[in-house]
């Protein structure tokens, strides 16, 4: 695994400019080297929009992730070179027979409040998480959660799930204060604390004005060493085009990933700035309204997986920065392709036949049929679904964007499924199983609803056997359906690439904390004074 990724970011590096060959620690800054990090200063960040709240569980919410990985701790958690490392644990183990799963905690970890953390603390958290949260689907075989004493956790599975630790990884998963939730007087839906988090975390909370910002304050007492700079805030900035000139201007310190694609290439070259890039399990995706109509017909789904034209995508709406996909699952997990399930050529007049196949006839303005493409503000997701738009049209088809901030995308596409056609994107790791979220029936992700009795059990055994050739195989056969029902049609996949200023050192992005951090954690910036 980690020769495929060396493997992968060897050729990225190819052909991209020669200027970002140089690891980003070794590029110039524009100052005199500094050895040792310095103490002190604040770090502003933008969030592109408000959380739903601070309760990191309850449900998806990409605006509070930021915040979430700077006041809370998993388990274990992922980190940018797609390792999975002890976070509240110290260590981990299978029984033999794959049924329970011990966790080893920390001890030396206390909540913001001066409470210790303990067991207690994790069995309450996924007690609700299996029952309630917005990963529950992941944790269907855990029947129950034993703690022998405070710093041991014992996870009881029905059955045997060898991705189950991903899961724990990933997000919705991070361990709350059961001394401030466990309380009869409160739901954890509503809670005082959703929006008086106290974690324990890198940063404290401090205050949060929506609109405005999230402003958190070092956390002296965390486990693994106060962070160096003194606060961590988070500037709400909606607008990208704002966002980006505010980062240019100096008034925040880091963009995430809000730089337009565009303007990479300049920053690679520019001494003063160090752009992060790696290969993703993110892909862009299409999903599908399944149930009413014209996608409910496979045909017609396959007659856009045949119309579009994955390289003029990326090089009209990314410029060029990401990989045109061949497979139906991410390529990341080298050992799960399938040689046969690939995504096909262009192929815009079969697309046509099949349109014709399901029935349809052009009108007089030479359209088969409309239909809406929904999508939100973020990134490059309304220049890709422009491109789209356009080559569906080639095929005849007339598409409606509908471009809305991410919040009401959610609740209109996720929670009330009123949409034709979505494009969206996101991780399929850190493991295979991942997949699971995208396709299963009860996939907290599953955005069209897809739902395959078959592809549900295969799902099943392929997270129940821990040979990688044998799950290999099964996620094979996962791929062989997918590309006959089509539940999704990938559009890009993803390789992100992050400038920052070069004074900025410590970098979750950066060489030396890669294998370490999680992707938006700052506990180990510092600021080049």
């Amino acid at each position: 695994m980690r020769k495929f990724r060396k493997i992968i970011l060897t050729l990225i590096a190819c052909l991209m400019m020669a200027s970002c060959a140089a690891p980003a620690e070794d590029q110039p800054s524009g100052s005199a080297a500094v050895d040792q990090p310095q103490q002190g200063g604040t770090y502003i960040v933008r969030g592109a929009g408000d959380p739903y709240s601070f309760n990191p569980d309850l449900r998806v919410d990409d605006w509070g992730v930021v915040a979430y990985q700077n006041l809370f701790n998993r388990l274990v958690k992922q980190t940018i070179s797609n390792e999975i490392v002890g976070d509240l644990a110290e260590s981990w183990e299978f029984s033999d027979d794959g049924l329970t799963l011990t966790f080893h905690l920390r001890q030396d970890v206390t909540w913001h409040d001066g409470e210790p953390f303990t067991s207690r603390d994790v069995k309450w958290t996924f007690d609700h998480i299996r029952t309630d949260g917005y990963q529950s689907n992941s944790f269907k075989q855990l029947s129950e959660i034993t703690c022998p004493d405070d710093y041991t956790a014992v996870f009881h599975l029905s059955e045997p799930n060898s991705g189950i630790i991903a899961s724990i990884a990933w997000l919705g998963t991070f361990i709350l204060p059961a001394h401030i939730y466990d309380t009869e007087e409160y739901d954890w839906s509503e809670n005082p604390a959703n929006f008086q988090p106290v974690g324990t975390g890198p940063f404290k909370f401090v205050s949060y004005e929506k609109g405005v910002a999230i402003r958190m304050e070092r956390n002296e007492d965390y486990f693994d060493g106060a962070p160096y700079v003194d606060e961590l805030i988070i500037s709400i900035i909606p607008d990208a085009t704002t966002a980006f000139q505010a980062w240019m201007n100096g008034e925040i310190d880091d963009i995430l990933s809000g730089c337009p694609s565009s303007e990479i290439a300049a920053l690679m070259q520019n001494p003063n700035y160090n752009v992060y890039q790696y290969v993703s399990t993110g892909r862009a995706y299409l999903s599908f309204n399944l149930t009413e109509g014209p996608f409910a017909d496979v045909r017609v789904r396959e007659a856009v997986d045949l119309a579009l034209n994955r390289q003029e995508i990326l090089d009209k709406a990314a410029k060029g920065i990401g990989k045109v996909p061949t497979t139906y699952m991410t390529p990341v997990f080298d050992w799960a392709m399938s040689e046969t399930a690939t995504i096909p050529e262009m192929d815009r007049e079969r697309a046509e036949q099949l349109l014709q196949e399901a029935g349809y006839t052009r009108d007089e303005n030479g359209f088969y049929f409309s239909c809406t493409l929904d999508t939100f503000e973020s990134g490059n997701f309304k220049d890709t679904a422009t491109v789209i738009q356009a080559q569906l049209k080639e095929i005849g088809i007339d598409v409606k964007l509908n471009i809305t901030e991410i919040a009401n995308f959610q609740t209109k596409v996720l929670d009330n499924y009123d949409f034709d056609m979505a494009l969206n994107s996101g991780s399929q790791g850190p493991d295979a199983s991942a997949i699971e979220n995208r396709i299963g029936s009860d996939g907290s992700l599953n955005i069209s609803r897809y739902s395959n009795p078959q592809v549900d059990e295969l799902l099943k055994q392929a997270v129940a056997v821990s040979d990688t050739q044998q799950r290999g195989d099964v996620y094979r056969q996962i791929q062989e359906i997918m590309k006959r029902d089509l539940p999704m049609v990938i559009v890009t996949d993803e390789i992100y690439s992050y400038p920052v200023k070069a004074t900025i050192h410590g970098h979750p992005l950066s060489t030396e904390m890669s294998a370490t951090l999680g992707t938006n954690e700052f506990s180990k910036v510092w600021i080049e004074q």
